[in-house]
């Protein structure tokens, strides 16, 4: 049996997760979701059910390398997530420069938009559109053997 070549990312945030897939043969990705924070947390059934249904060989998380007020707060709650998600899932968890990810996710949708039908873009849509670019970024880079991990 071939290992998947697929891989999910995940653009994490304090209210919202964007949620896309990537393919590393053709190393594109696809904005699929964003899941919403619950009151007692991250949406992990709905994150299972990510798992389950794409079946991913591993997991890229967004990751702000910047220094800004409030940065050390987001890089331990993205830590923890990365934790969890291995715990959880035993896959390869990976993470990624998020660096304007949703700055160029939001052009991205607006160019589309004033291409079509120029409705409004809602910010779910700029969460799932970053998590696709920061896929892509990382499957741009020399693919990593999928059996190591990287740590935050």
């Amino acid at each position: 049996m071939r290992p998947s070549s697929i891989v999910l990312g995940f653009d994490y945030g304090e209210s919202r997760t964007g949620v896309a897939v990537g393919q590393m043969v053709t190393g594109t990705a696809t904005p699929l979701t964003n899941l919403q924070r619950r009151a007692d947390g991250l949406d992990w059934t709905a994150i299972n059910a990510l798992i389950q249904a794409w079946k991913p060989a591993a997991i890229v998380v967004g990751l702000p390398v910047a220094e800004y007020a409030g940065a050390r707060a987001i890089k331990a709650a993205i830590a923890g997530f990365q934790r969890e998600l291995t715990a959880r899932f035993g896959l390869p968890v990976y993470t990624v420069n998020e660096a304007y990810s949703s700055v160029e996710a939001y052009q991205r949708l607006k160019t589309r938009r004033a291409q079509s039908d120029g409705k409004r873009i809602h910010k779910g849509e700029i969460d799932a559109m970053a998590a696709a670019i920061l896929l892509e970024a990382w499957m741009s880079n020399a693919h990593p053997d999928l059996t190591e991990r990287t740590t935050i």
